[in-house]
């Protein structure tokens, strides 16, 4: 699986879930900021809110996977900047839970908001791949999968059951 990621040059590296995992060699971050045109994406799939019910598609002619890494209200603006055309949107079924202590001032964040890391996580063992290396080095993984487990077991995921594989390199 490749993941190509579209973040926001304002994202405060600090708090950035992705950035620890940009050497690996599955990883693709790109970076937009301000007006200028967006390249195209190159991945088959973008996660998205709007997008098709990843429990509902079938998932072995997947093998990319795109995401914005921004706040919420930017994410349709930078779509749009984005040159060609739109992959295929996907979204992760409702119902999952963040570990992630979200302190949004406005309290505008959507219902069931993820930090990056873990709907990158969420959507790739949709997809097949159950990689816990790409949680190493989130502070709150441990209690991320636990406060998930429920919806692991109801989707047969990873450890809790048969659909998705272990990492593949």
């Amino acid at each position: 699986m490749q993941f190509e990621i579209l973040m926001d040059k304002k994202e405060n590296p600090r708090k950035c879930t992705i950035l620890p995992l940009r050497d690996r060699k599955d990883f693709h971050i790109r970076y937009f900021h301000g007006k200028r045109a967006i390249p195209a994406f190159q991945s088959e799939v973008l996660l998205h809110m709007d997008g098709e019910n990843l429990a509902d598609i079938t998932p072995h002619s997947i093998h990319s996977l795109a995401l914005i890494d921004c706040i919420w209200r930017r994410v349709e603006p930078t779509l749009k900047k984005v040159e060609g055309p739109t992959p295929r949107l996907v979204k992760i079924p409702p119902g999952f839970i963040t570990a992630y202590p979200r302190k949004n001032k406005q309290g505008n964040d959507p219902e069931g908001g993820l930090a990056t890391i873990e709907a990158l996580f969420i959507a790739a063992s949709f997809l097949g791949i159950w990689d816990e290396s790409l949680l190493e080095k989130y502070h709150f993984k441990n209690e991320f999968l636990e406060l998930n487990k429920d919806l692991w077991e109801k989707y047969s995921l990873g450890n809790y059951g048969t659909v998705a594989k272990t990492k593949l390199s």
